[in-house]
Protein backbone atom coordinates (compact mmCIF):
# COMPACT_ATOMS: atom_id res chain seq x y z
CA UNK A 1 0.00 0.00 0.00
CA UNK A 2 1.21 3.51 -0.59
CA UNK A 3 0.42 6.75 0.60
CA UNK A 4 -0.45 9.48 -1.85
CA UNK A 5 1.50 12.53 -0.82
CA UNK A 6 -0.39 15.80 -1.51
CA UNK A 7 2.12 18.26 -0.17
CA UNK A 8 5.57 18.17 0.46
CA UNK A 9 8.82 20.78 1.58
CA UNK A 10 11.28 20.54 3.87
CA UNK A 11 9.58 21.02 7.38
CA UNK A 12 6.02 19.46 6.68
CA UNK A 13 4.20 16.75 4.06
CA UNK A 14 0.70 16.55 3.81
CA UNK A 15 -0.65 12.37 2.93
CA UNK A 16 -3.54 11.27 2.12
CA UNK A 17 -4.31 8.20 4.68
CA UNK A 18 -5.93 5.08 3.44
CA UNK A 19 -8.89 3.97 5.74
CA UNK A 20 -7.97 0.70 7.82
CA UNK A 21 -4.65 2.13 8.68
CA UNK A 22 -3.41 3.37 12.35
CA UNK A 23 -1.63 6.62 11.93
CA UNK A 24 1.32 5.32 14.24
CA UNK A 25 2.02 1.64 13.43
CA UNK A 26 1.26 1.53 9.98
CA UNK A 27 1.02 5.14 8.28
CA UNK A 28 4.08 6.43 10.01
CA UNK A 29 6.69 3.76 8.35
CA UNK A 30 4.72 3.83 4.98
CA UNK A 31 5.46 7.60 5.36
CA UNK A 32 8.75 7.15 6.33
CA UNK A 33 9.44 5.17 3.54
CA UNK A 34 7.50 7.18 0.87
CA UNK A 35 8.66 11.05 2.01
CA UNK A 36 12.85 9.75 2.20
CA UNK A 37 14.94 11.71 0.13
CA UNK A 38 17.15 9.52 -2.25
CA UNK A 39 19.54 7.82 -0.18
CA UNK A 40 18.44 9.55 2.91
CA UNK A 41 15.95 8.65 5.64
CA UNK A 42 12.80 10.70 7.10
CA UNK A 43 11.51 10.50 10.06
CA UNK A 44 8.20 11.85 10.13
CA UNK A 45 6.77 13.30 13.74
CA UNK A 46 2.70 13.27 14.25
CA UNK A 47 1.22 16.09 15.50
CA UNK A 48 -2.18 15.13 14.84
CA UNK A 49 -4.26 11.90 14.32
CA UNK A 50 -7.23 10.43 11.98
CA UNK A 51 -9.20 7.74 13.49
CA UNK A 52 -8.01 4.02 11.95
CA UNK A 53 -11.28 4.34 9.89
CA UNK A 54 -11.32 7.90 8.75
CA UNK A 55 -9.70 8.48 5.51
CA UNK A 56 -8.05 11.64 3.91
CA UNK A 57 -5.58 14.23 4.80
CA UNK A 58 -2.89 14.13 7.65
CA UNK A 59 -0.42 16.49 8.23
CA UNK A 60 3.17 15.34 9.42
CA UNK A 61 6.62 17.20 10.70
CA UNK A 62 9.52 16.44 8.70
CA UNK A 63 11.78 18.29 10.98
CA UNK A 64 11.22 19.38 14.84
CA UNK A 65 11.37 22.86 13.72
CA UNK A 66 7.99 21.95 11.77
CA UNK A 67 6.98 20.14 14.21
CA UNK A 68 7.06 22.76 16.22
CA UNK A 69 5.41 25.46 14.18
CA UNK A 70 2.06 22.99 13.43
CA UNK A 71 1.88 22.46 17.29
CA UNK A 72 1.82 26.38 17.63
CA UNK A 73 -0.78 26.83 14.88
CA UNK A 74 -2.53 24.00 16.36
CA UNK A 75 -2.60 25.59 19.86
CA UNK A 76 -3.70 29.35 18.32
CA UNK A 77 -6.27 27.79 16.28
CA UNK A 78 -4.33 28.59 12.57
CA UNK A 79 -5.36 25.05 11.47
CA UNK A 80 -8.52 24.34 9.97
CA UNK A 81 -9.68 20.99 9.25
CA UNK A 82 -12.80 20.18 6.74
CA UNK A 83 -13.93 16.76 6.68
CA UNK A 84 -17.07 15.23 4.29
CA UNK A 85 -19.36 12.83 6.41
CA UNK A 86 -22.61 10.55 5.20
CA UNK A 87 -25.33 10.47 8.15
CA UNK A 88 -28.44 8.97 8.48
CA UNK A 89 -31.21 11.36 8.86
CA UNK A 90 -32.45 14.68 8.16
CA UNK A 91 -30.44 17.50 9.98
CA UNK A 92 -30.75 21.27 9.41
CA UNK A 93 -29.22 22.73 6.90
CA UNK A 94 -26.53 24.21 8.60
CA UNK A 95 -25.46 24.25 12.52
CA UNK A 96 -23.34 24.31 14.93
CA UNK A 97 -22.71 22.23 18.31
CA UNK A 98 -20.53 23.28 21.26
CA UNK A 99 -21.19 20.36 23.70
CA UNK A 100 -19.10 18.97 27.08
CA UNK A 101 -16.56 16.32 26.14
CA UNK A 102 -15.13 13.51 27.83
CA UNK A 103 -14.27 9.80 27.94
CA UNK A 104 -17.86 7.74 28.21
CA UNK A 105 -18.13 6.70 32.23
CA UNK A 106 -19.83 3.47 31.40
CA UNK A 107 -17.17 2.50 28.98
CA UNK A 108 -13.36 4.35 28.69
CA UNK A 109 -13.52 3.15 24.93
CA UNK A 110 -16.28 5.53 23.79
CA UNK A 111 -16.45 9.23 24.37
CA UNK A 112 -19.83 11.04 25.03
CA UNK A 113 -21.04 14.66 25.50
CA UNK A 114 -23.68 13.79 28.02
CA UNK A 115 -21.66 14.38 31.28
CA UNK A 116 -20.56 17.41 33.11
CA UNK A 117 -17.09 18.37 32.55
CA UNK A 118 -15.51 22.19 31.68
CA UNK A 119 -13.83 20.37 28.83
CA UNK A 120 -15.15 21.73 25.64
CA UNK A 121 -15.79 20.19 21.55
CA UNK A 122 -17.28 22.44 19.34
CA UNK A 123 -17.78 22.22 15.77
CA UNK A 124 -20.17 23.54 12.57
CA UNK A 125 -21.90 21.43 9.53
CA UNK A 126 -23.68 22.04 6.49
CA UNK A 127 -25.73 19.84 4.33
CA UNK A 128 -24.42 19.57 1.11
CA UNK A 129 -26.56 16.89 -0.17
CA UNK A 130 -30.38 15.38 1.36
CA UNK A 131 -31.16 12.16 0.54
CA UNK A 132 -34.12 10.14 1.24
CA UNK A 133 -32.55 8.55 4.46
CA UNK A 134 -29.29 10.14 4.62
CA UNK A 135 -27.38 13.56 4.15
CA UNK A 136 -23.71 14.68 3.20
CA UNK A 137 -22.05 17.15 5.28
CA UNK A 138 -19.52 19.50 5.10
CA UNK A 139 -18.32 19.61 8.90
CA UNK A 140 -15.69 22.42 9.90
CA UNK A 141 -14.28 21.64 13.26
CA UNK A 142 -12.71 23.86 16.10
CA UNK A 143 -11.52 21.78 18.19
CA UNK A 144 -10.00 18.32 17.73
CA UNK A 145 -10.85 15.73 20.28
CA UNK A 146 -10.75 11.97 19.85
CA UNK A 147 -14.17 10.52 17.64
CA UNK A 148 -15.40 14.04 17.99
CA UNK A 149 -17.70 14.45 14.87
CA UNK A 150 -18.92 10.73 15.12
CA UNK A 151 -19.63 11.40 18.93
CA UNK A 152 -21.41 15.32 18.47
CA UNK A 153 -23.33 14.13 15.23
CA UNK A 154 -24.65 10.50 16.78
CA UNK A 155 -25.38 12.34 19.80
CA UNK A 156 -27.08 14.70 18.02
CA UNK A 157 -29.67 12.05 16.45
CA UNK A 158 -27.47 11.94 13.12
CA UNK A 159 -24.81 8.80 13.45
CA UNK A 160 -21.87 8.91 10.55
CA UNK A 161 -23.25 5.89 8.13
CA UNK A 162 -20.85 2.89 8.92
CA UNK A 163 -19.70 3.14 11.88
CA UNK A 164 -19.59 -0.09 14.39
CA UNK A 165 -19.21 2.13 17.57
CA UNK A 166 -21.50 5.10 17.81
CA UNK A 167 -23.40 5.06 14.41
CA UNK A 168 -25.36 2.98 12.27
CA UNK A 169 -24.25 -0.08 9.66
CA UNK A 170 -24.70 0.65 6.21
CA UNK A 171 -24.50 -1.91 3.07
CA UNK A 172 -21.49 -1.45 1.32
CA UNK A 173 -19.26 0.22 3.55
CA UNK A 174 -17.13 -1.46 6.19
CA UNK A 175 -16.12 1.65 7.93
CA UNK A 176 -17.61 4.84 8.96
CA UNK A 177 -18.40 7.21 6.04
CA UNK A 178 -16.05 9.82 7.10
CA UNK A 179 -13.19 11.69 5.43
CA UNK A 180 -10.83 14.50 5.97
CA UNK A 181 -11.11 16.12 2.67
CA UNK A 182 -9.04 19.44 3.61
CA UNK A 183 -6.70 21.28 5.31
CA UNK A 184 -5.09 24.51 5.58
CA UNK A 185 -2.30 25.82 7.95
CA UNK A 186 0.05 28.59 7.69
CA UNK A 187 1.65 30.36 5.78
CA UNK A 188 -0.78 29.91 2.99
CA UNK A 189 -1.26 26.00 2.64
CA UNK A 190 -4.35 23.92 1.87
CA UNK A 191 -4.75 20.59 0.33
CA UNK A 192 -7.72 18.50 -0.36
CA UNK A 193 -7.80 14.45 -0.39
CA UNK A 194 -9.51 13.11 -3.04
CA UNK A 195 -13.07 11.09 -2.09
CA UNK A 196 -12.06 7.66 -2.09
CA UNK A 197 -13.43 4.81 -3.85
CA UNK A 198 -16.12 3.39 -1.07
CA UNK A 199 -17.41 6.91 -0.19
CA UNK A 200 -18.42 7.82 -4.02
CA UNK A 201 -20.05 4.64 -4.21
CA UNK A 202 -22.15 5.04 -0.84
CA UNK A 203 -22.45 8.77 -2.26
CA UNK A 204 -23.90 7.54 -5.56
CA UNK A 205 -26.16 4.61 -4.07
CA UNK A 206 -27.75 7.57 -1.94
CA UNK A 207 -28.37 9.70 -4.95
Amino acid sequence: MRLGVLYRDTEVAVVDKPAGLLVDEEVVPLAACELAPPGGRAWPRVVHRLDRGTSGCLVLALRKSGEEALLRAFDEGLIEKTYLALVRGRPPATASLDTAYGPDPRDQRRFTTKLETPRRARLSYEVLEQFAEAAWLKVVLDTGRTHQIRVQLAESGFPVLGDETYGVPWPGLARQALHAWRISFPPDITCEAPLPEDLSAALEKCR
